[in-house]
C-alpha cells in the first residue's frame, strides 16, 4: 500500500466510518428477518402438501369403501340376489374403480343347512364344496357348527376350487371378521400381500351383512354374512394423488405405511415423487436451503397409517434475503461514498454558490413560467415557509382554492398545520408533521375537511426546497383529490364482504371469521360453534306474497336474529333465505342451546307487511369446532346436513350435527335422484282403494295412491319418499303426474260402463301454493274427458289452515271448476269453526285414528259422531277411513256415515285387480258384506 492510499484511509470522515458500520448492521439485521420469514413459509407450504395429501387418502379409502356399501345395501334390501344379478351390478363397480382387487360376499352357514346350501350352489358352481385351508391349497371342510365360505366374488378366480373357501376356520381372516362383528360397522385389515400377477400391497375392508328374515342370520349377533373389497393400496392412492393434482410437486417424496395385522411396526406400501429430494449444495446450505421432513399419522377402519414426505428446501426460498442483502450492501458503499464524497466537497460546493446565484438570476424568467404552469394546474399546489413556527401559507394555487372552498386571503399566513390536519385520528398526519420536521420528501393518503365541513379524501405529497445554503426554506405541498375513487373503492369493498340486502357479513367475510376463530380456538384449547338457519316454507311467502314482500321479511328476520346474539357473535346470509351464525365465548352447550332457542323464538314472533300478519319457523343446525371440522367450508356443510334433519324432525328445532349424518345425507340425494329418474322411466304408479256408499254397499268410487316400482327396492309405498319429494320440489311434477294419470283411469272405467266413478286424489301443501294449479286441473280434465264433478282433491288439515286467506281463495277459484273438495285426515290437527263454515268443501274425511277404537273407546265414539252430525249440519258428505270390522261399519252406518273405505271392503289395487272388483260389484257382489 502506497504512502498516498494511507493518507486517504486515515483522512476517511468519523461519519462515513459511522454509515458504513450501520449499513453493514442494518443489512444483516435485514437478511436474517426475511431468511427466518422464507424458512417459516416453505415449512408451513410443506404441512399443507403433507395435510392435503393425508385427506386425500384418507377420502381415497372411503371412496373405495363406498362399493361394498352399494354391495351390502343391495344384499340387505332384497330376499334373493341371484349370481347373475350379483355380477350384473358389482362388475361395474369393479370395472369403475381399477383398483379393486375384488367384491366378496361370505355367508354364515350352519351345520345343518351345509348339505342344502352346498347343493344349492352346484347349480352355479358345478364343483362347489365347502373348503378349508391346506397348506397352499384347499381341502373339503371339517365338521363345525358354523362355517363362513365364499359365496360370489367379482371378478371370479380363475381356480374354482376358491369357491365356498371358508374363512371361519382361518385364524387371521377370522380375526378381521370377529372385529367386523364387534363393530358393526366397516373395519379394514392391515396391509396384506396381493395375489399375482397384480402383486404389491394391499389391504381388505370388510362389512357385516345385517340379518333378517329375507337373507337369513345365522352368524353371531344375526348376522347374515360379511361383504369385503380387496384393494390394491398402491394403484388407489397413485389414482387419487394424480387425479388431485398432487403428485406433480418436484423435490417432493412421500412414501406412505401401513401397519401390519398383529404388529406395531409399519409396513411401506408405496413411494410417490418426481425426484428423491436430496441434501443441498455447499452454497444453497450457506444461503439457508435444508432437509424438511414431516410425517402424519391417520386411521383407516381400525387400523393405523402414516404418510411421511421429505422436501428439499432449495437456495430460491431464500433468494429475496440473498437479494436484500446483496442490495443492502451495495446501497450500503454507495451512501457511505455519497457521505464521504459530501464530506470532501462541502468546501467546493461553498465556492460555487456565487455561481449558482449568477445562474439563479438567469433562471429567474424560467421559474416565473413555472409559476403560471402551478396556477394553471388541476392539483392543488402549496407553497409554505419552512423557517418560521406553523410553517405560515405564502402561496396556493386557483385548484387548491377551488378544492378546499377557501379563499386566497384567507389561506396567506395561514399556518400549514391547521391546514393538513386532518381527523386527529390519522397516523399519517404525524408521518407528514415528521416529513416537515425532518426536511424530506413525504407522501400521505389524508381524509380533510373543505370550509363547508364536507369531508375530502387527498393524496398529499411534501418536497422541501433548499436554500442556496442548503437550508430547507419553504415547502412545497401538492393535493391529489381521490374522495370519488375512494368512495368506489368502499363500495367495492363493502359488496365484496356484505349482503347488499341485509347488511349482514356474506359468506366469503363468515369465511374469513371462522376460519380466525377455529385457529384461535385451537391456540387457547377453546370451542365455537357454527349454526346454520333456514327459515321453514319461506318460497310459499315468494310465490304468494312476491318477492319484494320477501325481500321485507328477509330484513326483519335479520334484524331480529342479530338482536337475539351477542354483539361479538357474527350472523351472516348466505343465500336465499339461509343465514350462518358463529357463536362464540360460550361456556357450554346449555348457554349455546339458550341463544339458539332465542333466535327460533325471534323469528317465530309473527311478521307484518302492509297490513298483512303471517307466521314463519326456522330450523337450525349446529356443528362445533375444532370437533366437527377445522375449515370453514367443512363446519358450514356439517351445520346445514343437522338443519336438514332439523327439517325432517318436524322443523322449527335445532339439530347437533352427528358423523353419521352425512350418510343419511348421501342416502337422501341418492332416492332424489333415483325419483327423478323414476318419474322420467315410468316407474310409478297408481293403486286404487274402493269407496262404498254405506246406504247401498255400492262402490261410488276410489282413492288413488301413488306406489314407487324400484327395480332394486322393490315396491315402495308413499311414506318412503313423499316427505323428500317435497323437500326437494319433485312432489310437483310427481303430483301433477299423479293427477293426469287418475283422471285418465277414471274416464276409461266411466267409458266401460262401470258407472259415474268419482276419483280421489291427494294433493300436497306444496302443489297448492303453486301459482299455476287451477290451470293445470283444467288442462287435465280438458286432456282426459273427465267430468269435473267426478274429480275429488283431498287437502289436509293443517294445509288449508295455514295462511286461510289465500287457502279459501285457491280454493274457491278450483270449485268454480266443479270440482269437488274435501279435507283429509279431519280431527287430527287445529281447525278453526269459524274459518271451517267459509271453506267451499264438499266432503270431511274421518282420520282412521278415530275408526280403529270407535268399539273400544268412548271418546273416539263420541268424536267421530260429533264430526259427522257437524258436517251434515254444514251441507258436507262425510267419509270414514280405515273401516276394518263388521261392528266399526255398524256403527257408522247408525250414525248416518255417507261412504266409507278401508280393508273391511278392500286393500289398495293395481288397476287390474280393481277392475276384477268392478266386474263382480256389477255381478252383484257387494263389498265388505261377507264379514
Amino acid at each position: 500500500m502506497s504512502a498516498s492510499s494511507i493518507g486517504r484511509v486515515r483522512a476517511l470522515h468519523p461519519a462515513t466510518i459511522a454509515t458504513l458500520l450501520c449499513g453493514v448492521a442494518l443489512s444483516w439485521l435485514l437478511f436474517s428477518i426475511l431468511q427466518a420469514s422464507e424458512h417459516a413459509r416453505n415449512d408451513f407450504d410443506v404441512d399443507r402438501r403433507v395435510q392435503a395429501r393425508v385427506a386425500a387418502v384418507a377420502r381415497s379409502f372411503d371412496d373405495a369403501a363406498e362399493a361394498m356399501r352399494a354391495i351390502n345395501l343391495l344384499l340387505g334390501s332384497t330376499a334373493q340376489v341371484g349370481d347373475e344379478q350379483f355380477a350384473r351390478f358389482a362388475a361395474p363397480l369393479a370395472g369403475a374403480h381399477p383398483y379393486i382387487q375384488a367384491l366378496a360376499v361370505y355367508r354364515f352357514v350352519g351345520a345343518d343347512e351345509r348339505a342344502a346350501y352346498e347343493a344349492a350352489r352346484r347349480a352355479h358352481w358345478p364343483d362347489f364344496q365347502i373348503r378349508q385351508r391346506r397348506g397352499a391349497g384347499f381341502e373339503p371342510a371339517a365338521a363345525r357348527p358354523l362355517y363362513l365360505p365364499l359365496d360370489k366374488i367379482i371378478p371370479e378366480p380363475v381356480e374354482h376350487v376358491a369357491h365356498g373357501y371358508d374363512i371361519w376356520a382361518f385364524g387371521p381372516h377370522r380375526a378381521l371378521v370377529d372385529r367386523t362383528l364387534a363393530r358393526k360397522a366397516w373395519t379394514a385389515s392391515g396391509v396384506v400381500p396381493l395375489i399375482e400377477p397384480r402383486g404389491g400391497h394391499g389391504i381388505v375392508i370388510a362389512m357385516p351383512l345385517a340379518g333378517d328374515a329375507r337373507n337369513g342370520g345365522a352368524g353371531p349377533g344375526g348376522a347374515a354374512g360379511i361383504t369385503e373389497v380387496v384393494i390394491d393400496v398402491a394403484s388407489l392412492i397413485e389414482q387419487k394423488l394424480l387425479s388431485a393434482n398432487l403428485l406433480r410437486h418436484r423435490g417432493v417424496e412421500v412414501v406412505l405405511a401401513g401397519q401390519v395385522d398383529g404388529e406395531s411396526t409399519m409396513l411401506e406400501v408405496a413411494r410417490y415423487g418426481n425426484a428423491e429430494p436430496d441434501e443441498p449444495a455447499w452454497w444453497g446450505k450457506l444461503l439457508g436451503a435444508h432437509l424438511v421432513e414431516r410425517s402424519e399419522r391417520f386411521d383407516v377402519y381400525g387400523q393405523g397409517w402414516e404418510l411421511r414426505a421429505r422436501a428439499r428446501e432449495t437456495a430460491a426460498v431464500h433468494l429475496g434475503s440473498s437479494v436484500l442483502l446483496v442490495l443492502s450492501l451495495v446501497c450500503t458503499l454507495a451512501v457511505t461514498a455519497y457521505v464521504h464524497a459530501s464530506v470532501t466537497r462541502r468546501r467546493r460546493v461553498e465556492r460555487l454558490v456565487e455561481l449558482g446565484t449568477a445562474d439563479l438570476r438567469r433562471t429567474s424568467e424560467t421559474m416565473r413560467l413555472y409559476f403560471r404552469a402551478i396556477d394553471a394546474s388541476a392539483n392543488g399546489v402549496i407553497l409554505a415557509d419552512a423557517t418560521k413556527p406553523g410553517y405560515p401559507i405564502e402561496y396556493v394555487n386557483p385548484a387548491f382554492m377551488r378544492m378546499r372552498g377557501y379563499g386566497k386571503d384567507e389561506l396567506t399566513g395561514l399556518p400549514l398545520d391547521e391546514l393538513i390536519a386532518g381527523l386527529p385520528e390519522q397516523a399519517a398526519v404525524h408521518e407528514l408533521h415528521n416529513t416537515m420536521r425532518e426536511e424530506r420528501e413525504g407522501h400521505a393518503l389524508l381524509r380533510l375537511r373543505r370550509k363547508d365541513g364536507s369531508e375530502l379524501y387527498a393524496e398529499v405529497y411534501v418536497a422541501p426546497v433548499h436554500g442556496a445554503d442548503g437550508r430547507t426554506e419553504h415547502f412545497v405541498i401538492t393535493e391529489y383529490d381521490v374522495t370519488t375513487a375512494k368512495r368506489y373503492e368502499a363500495e367495492l369493498e363493502h359488496r365484496a364482504r356484505y349482503d347488499t340486502l341485509t347488511g349482514l357479513p356474506n359468506r366469503a367475510l363468515l369465511g374469513d371469521r371462522i376460519e380466525r376463530a377455529v385457529v384461535f380456538a385451537g391456540q387457547h384449547g377453546r370451542q365455537g360453534w357454527v349454526v346454520a338457519l333456514d327459515l321453514d316454507h319461506f318460497k310459499y311467502v315468494n310465490d304468494s306474497l312476491g318477492h319484494p314482500v320477501g325481500d321485507r321479511v328477509l330484513q326483519q328476520a335479520a334484524q331480529r336474529i342479530a338482536a337475539a346474539v351477542r354483539p361479538d357473535d357474527t350472523v351472516a346470509r348466505t343465500g336465499g333465505d339461509e343465514f350462518v351464525l358463529m357463536l362464540i365465548e360460550r361456556s357450554g352447550e346449555d348457554q349455546l342451546m339458550a341463544t339458539v332457542d332465542a333466535v327460533l323464538r325471534a323469528v317465530g314472533q309473527p311478521f307484518e307487511d302492509e297490513g298483512r300478519r303471517f307466521h314463519l319457523s326456522c330450523s337450525a343446525g349446529i356443528a362445533a369446532f375444532p370437533a366437527d371440522g377445522r375449515d370453514a367450508e367443512t363446519l358450514v356443510k356439517h351445520a346445514e346436513i343437522a338443519m336438514y334433519r332439523a327439517k325432517e324432525a318436524g322443523r322449527d328445532t335445532a339439530r347437533f350435527y352427528l358423523p353419521g349424518m352425512n350418510e343419511r345425507v348421501g342416502e337422501r340425494l341418492a332416492l332424489a335422484d333415483a325419483m327423478r329418474v323414476a318419474l322420467a322411466g315410468n316407474q310409478f304408479e297408481l293403486h286404487y282403494q274402493p269407496q262404498i256408499l254405506l246406504a247401498t254397499g255400492r262402490v261410488i268410487g276410489m282413492e288413488a295412491l301413488i306406489r314407487w316400482r324400484h327395480p332394486e327396492l322393490g315396491m315402495m309405498r308413499p311414506d318412503r319418499f313423499i316427505a323428500l319429494a317435497e323437500d326437494t320440489g319433485l312432489i310437483v311434477p310427481i303430483g301433477a303426474w299423479a293427477l293426469r294419470s287418475a283422471c285418465l283411469q277414471a274416464a276409461a272405467w266411466q267409458r266401460a260402463g262401470y258407472g259415474p266413478l268419482r276419483v280421489a286424489v291427494n294433493l300436497s301443501s306444496r302443489q297448492f301454493r303453486e301459482a299455476g294449479l287451477a290451470g293445470l286441473i283444467a288442462a287435465t280434465l280438458r286432456e282426459s274427458g273427465l267430468d269435473a264433478a267426478s274429480l275429488e282433491l283431498e287437502l289436509t288439515e293443517s294445509l288449508v289452515m295455514d295462511e286461510v286467506e289465500l287457502a279459501i281463495a285457491t280454493m274457491q277459484e278450483i270449485k268454480a271448476m266443479g270440482v269437488q273438495l274435501a279435507i283429509d285426515d279431519f280431527g287430527t290437527g287445529y281447525s278453526s269453526l269459524a274459518y271451517l263454515k267459509r271453506f267451499p268443501v264438499d266432503v270431511l274425511k274421518i282420520d282412521q285414528s278415530f275408526v280403529r277404537d270407535i268399539e273400544t273407546d268412548a271418546g273416539s265414539a263420541a268424536m267421530v259422531g260429533a264430526i259427522i252430525s257437524l258436517a251434515h249440519d254444514l251441507g258436507m258428505r262425510v267419509i270414514a277411513e280405515g273401516v276394518e270390522t263388521a261392528p266399526q261399519r255398524d256403527f257408522l252406518h247408525a250414525r248416518r256415515c255417507d261412504e266409507v273405505q278401508g280393508y273391511l271392503f278392500s286393500r289398495s289395487l293395481p288397476v287390474a285387480e280393481f277392475e276384477r272388483m268392478l266386474e263382480r260389484a256389477q255381478a252383484g257382489a257387494v263389498p265388505g258384506q261377507e264379514g
